[in-house]
């Protein structure tokens, strides 16, 4: 578990401290919502056994804590600042940091801290990220139009 406080939470939260030093609005904004849609989507697929995540423990989401604190909403608010900041349609940013993550989460299948099941792949895996995104994405769009982000 210590392995996951290290790479999932404290890691993310140094690069981190740069987003929010850059937009810390946009981070307030956009943070909790992504940690909910993480923990949504992963609870949802530690029921229907997808995958698991090492330590386990018999309530499964415990070893994602930090994932979901950490890297989720890190990477989510780089990803609106990126979308925010640069000229790319924000499809193609976010199919890019989709990308990246399933990068993130291939890393753990590679050194077995993440197992599949139950016809799961790392194609899958790109596919929900892609999904959690856009749906932060549509969030992202109401909040554009009753906040000024």
């Amino acid at each position: 578990m210590l392995f996951n406080i290290v790479a999932a939470f404290i890691i993310p939260w140094i690069a981190g401290i740069f987003l929010v030093r850059k937009d810390f609005k946009l981070f307030l904004l956009i943070a909790p919502f992504a940690a909910f849609v993480a923990i949504i989507f992963d609870v949802l697929g530690f029921h229907f056994d997808f995958w698991r995540i090492d330590p386990e423990y018999e309530t499964e989401p415990i070893a994602a804590m930090p994932m979901y604190f950490g890297v989720y909403p890190i990477l989510a608010g780089f990803l609106f600042l990126a979308i925010k900041r640069t000229p790319f349609h924000p499809i193609v940013i976010i199919l890019f940091f989709s990308l990246i993550t399933t990068i993130i989460e291939g890393t753990g299948v590679w050194i077995n801290l993440v197992h599949y099941s139950n016809g799961w792949t790392i194609y899958w895996t790109y596919v929900s990220y892609l999904l959690a995104y856009l749906v932060c994405y549509g969030y992202f769009l109401l909040l554009k139009k009753h906040v000024s982000i």
